[in-house]
């Protein structure tokens, strides 16, 4: 069995839009292979692959039988680097005498045997760039998913990197874009089919554990974090686009502003240019969104039918100016924009912050988890004498002090330490829920006022409100509780 690892760019499209790729000179001017294929998934029942992070697939084309095995990479957005082990082999029966330790040993057991999942039926079309050092294997696949009699469209486009230079993946993917509308894929195969299985299409998809280095550096402790906030939003950018729904739209917002939250706190390393350019644009795509989401909530909190019409007429307005947005070239592109700088960008070889890639990703989380409890410590004393926007300070930092707690919990394992890391992450959730809701309380009346919904304190006071001197005691609770917690980093 040969094993190698696998560099890729994944792009997703229309599947219409499919031909017109294949018609343009770029697939047609590179002789273009057209093949047929049909994918078998394998899995335990209980899902054993699915949890190991890994895929088995037997591939029928061309008459020929590969059998692959995959190292699935969530955390790195879309550009997937992963182990991959191909073999021939005579049927449709996996075989695992030369697979990888991690395959065998989950097979231990001969309790737990392997058996289909789910198909992947794919038209192929397959050719091979080459311009000086740099080849690139461009495929354009147009098929389905099925499982348990469901099925679902796939219309995507790979790069495999070949030879030479990453940059060059990306110069290709932005000719392509030039072509059709492409948007930045974050999904294998095999994790649609895993979809199909469950029966159902979730409307969003929260933040997912990230699987961290420990003796990784601070650059790849970044490029790790950065690609799993950005897997969140496209993920979520998806389904809001199929669905409009305000649970899609909150976990696209808040994978945006953990993407914003992890831009700076790197900041040291990553300042210049394309680091304003990236946090700029992702504020006004982020504010776009919470223009949405403010009045999700306050659809949900009152209770007077006059002023609900109105909300529910803004939001349709302020969605479909979201979508337009969205399908912007410019936003449409950002998401590909900024894996490419976070692959290839200048901040990876400037001289001036070579130190600061170099170390050790747990030493730099344990001075970046220090000093954000050493912000909220100070900014939330007497909390319950600081006004609304003092408040509002206490609540990004404690944001950005959970997210870095999330985005860090891989580097420290052990059951004593994952009971405190549980326990830290519940009391900053703690005081942001009771701020938040303060917060909500705030804004409310702005955006009655900004509809002109007049009576807004009497509409406020009628729904669903909330004791302000409650929702106080309780952030003053949650702030002390976090301030006498153990750090779980030491």
């Amino acid at each position: 069995m040969s094993g190698e690892e696998e560099v890729e760019l994944k792009l997703q499209l229309d599947p219409a839009d499919v031909a017109i790729l294949l018609d343009d000179p770029i697939f047609a001017d590179h002789h273009p292979i057209c093949r047929d294929q049909v994918s078998t998934y394998f899995d335990t029942e209980k899902r054993a692959l699915r949890a190991a992070g890994m895929s088995l697939r037997i591939r029928m084309s061309n008459g020929k039988r590969v059998q692959t095995i995959k190292t699935e990479s969530k955390a790195a957005a879309s550009l997937f680097a992963r182990g991959e082990w191909e073999r021939g082999v005579e049927d449709d029966t996996p075989v695992l005498d030369d697979a990888p330790p991690t395959i065998t040993q989950l097979f231990a057991d001969k309790d737990r045997p392997l058996a289909p999942a789910f198909q992947v039926e794919i038209n192929r079309t397959t050719v091979v760039c080459e311009e000086g050092s740099d080849r690139i294997e461009l495929v354009a696949d147009l098929g389905r998913a099925i499982a348990d009699g469901r099925e679902t469209a796939i219309a995507e486009i790979e790069l495999e990197l070949l030879d030479g230079s990453r940059k060059a993946l990306f110069a290709l993917a932005h000719r392509l874009s030039a072509i059709v509308p492409l948007r930045l894929g974050v999904q294998s195969k095999s994790e649609r089919g895993y979809a199909l299985l469950s029966g159902r299409q979730a409307l969003s998809t929260k933040a997912e554990p990230i699987a961290l280095a420990r003796d990784g550096d601070t650059a790849a402790l970044f490029e790790t974090v950065a690609g799993a906030c950005v897997r969140q939003f496209r993920l979520n950018e998806d389904r809001l686009l199929v669905t409009g729904s305000p649970a899609s739209l909150h976990q696209a917002r808040v994978g945006l502003r953990r993407l914003r939250s992890a831009l700076s706190t790197f900041r040291e390393m990553l300042a210049g240019p394309e680091f304003d350019r990236f946090r700029e644009e992702f504020r006004t795509l982020a504010n776009r969104l919470g223009g949405v989401r403010d009045v999700d909530v306050m659809i949900e909190k009152i209770d007077h039918e006059a002023a609900l019409e109105r909300l529910r007429t803004a939001r349709v307005e302020r969605y479909e100016g979201v979508v337009q947005m969205l399908g912007s070239p410019a936003v449409r592109t950002l998401m590909l924009d900024f894996v490419e700088w976070l692959s290839v960008g200048e901040w990876r070889s400037r001289d001036a912050t070579t130190e600061l890639r170099d170390t050790p990703a747990t030493v730099t989380a344990e001075r970046i988890l220090d000093r954000l409890r050493r912000r909220i410590k100070r900014r939330g004393k007497h909390l319950a004498g600081l006004d609304a926007h003092e408040r509002h300070r206490v609540r990004i930092v404690g944001k950005t002090l959970r997210y870095s707690a999330e985005f860090f919990a891989d580097l420290y394992p052990g059951k004593k330490v994952v009971h405190r890391h549980a326990a830290f992450v519940n009391a900053i959730g703690d005081l942001q829920t009771a701020l938040g809701h303060l917060n909500d309380l705030a804004s409310g009346r702005a955006l009655l006022d900004e509809l002109g919904i007049a009576d807004g304190d009497a509409i406020l006071a009628s729904g669903k409100k909330a004791d302000a001197k409650r929702l106080l005691a309780d952030a003053e609770k949650a702030y002390h509780a976090l301030i006498a917690m153990k750090h779980f980093w030491r």
